[in-house]
């Protein structure tokens, strides 16, 4: 093997190493923006976490909400009706003594 050899060897080595690196960066990359495509992930995922707990309130509004539409329409159906009686009976009592006999 002679010098011109050996120089075309090292060079070669040299290349070699050199794609290595480049290799090397290359990966170093694609694992930075894997990691911050799986931090994005997570924080979309904790995100959803705090819409399923304003979706539990909002579900909890909502039950309330049809609590009160029944007690209004308890009062609307019985109150109502039992108090426009009780109304059309006093005013009848209230005329009934002020009429002349």
């Amino acid at each position: 093997m002679n010098d011109s050899d050996a120089a075309r060897v090292i060079r070669l080595l040299e290349e070699i190493r050199d794609g290595q690196k480049l290799q090397l960066e290359r990966q170093a990359e694609a694992l930075q923006r894997q990691a911050e495509a799986l931090e994005a992930q997570r924080a979309r995922l904790t995100g959803l976490g705090k819409v399923d707990a304003t979706q539990q309130r909002a579900d909890d509004v909502l039950n309330k909400a049809a609590g009160l539409v029944g007690g209004a329409r308890l009062v609307a159906f019985v109150v109502v009706p039992f108090a426009v009686l009780l109304l059309v009976l006093v005013c009848w009592l209230a005329f009934g003594h002020a009429a002349p006999r």
